[in-house]
């Protein structure tokens, strides 16, 4: 007894596709890890400013001191939100590069099997089937356009965010960097 060549493939495919999920879900998994370590270690960071805005709260005797103190504790706020979350999204943005990259592999060899199994049926087809098949191969080449457009315009979608991220990021950043001019007060008549 003779077993169909797509037969053996999918079920070389399906232990090929096992390991290869194992990776993926533990790339995933690092990623988590990577996000609650950021989190993590941004809240012990702000508990941390937290706590020492307040002892120096604690010690501020007038108003005066008490706008300095206010304009002092405030500047480095927007920037530190401004590192968290640039940190984050290159952690999402990792994995979402790397979960195309796997989608897109896995893609390309399933395509690669149909196109073979249908070449190799038109192969073996009856007689006057022949606008079926060509009907066939011609609908394969149209979807198999059509993802790798798709999956082209994606790639470059997510570098024009991946630049305008960045461009901001620096924007924001010389923004925040900026020192604070001190207010100009009314002279007294």
């Amino acid at each position: 007894m003779t077993t169909l060549p797509v037969i053996d493939y999918y079920y070389n495919f399906l232990k090929k596709s096992s390991g290869t999920w194992t990776d993926f879900s533990g790339m995933a998994f690092e990623k988590f890890e990577q996000l609650n370590d950021l989190n993590i270690k941004h809240t012990k960071s702000s508990m941390a400013d937290t706590s020492e805005a307040i002892a120096a709260m604690l010690d501020v005797k007038d108003p005066k001191e008490f706008m300095e103190f206010a304009q002092k504790s405030a500047g480095p706020i927007p920037a530190k939100i401004s590192a968290y979350f640039k940190e984050a999204y290159k952690i999402n943005s990792d994995f979402l590069k790397s979960g195309s990259e796997y989608v897109e592999a896995e893609s390309e060899e399933m395509n690669k099997v149909i196109n073979d199994q249908v070449e190799e049926m038109s192969k073996n087809a009856p007689a006057g089937t022949e606008g079926v098949v060509a009907m066939t191969k011609s609908s394969l080449a149209a979807s198999s356009s059509t993802y790798e457009s798709m999956t082209k315009a994606a790639k470059q979608v997510f570098d024009i965010v991946d630049s305008n991220i960045e461009a901001a990021s620096k924007a924001g950043e010389s923004v925040v960097s900026q020192p604070v001019g001190k207010a100009k007060g009314k002279k007294a008549a």
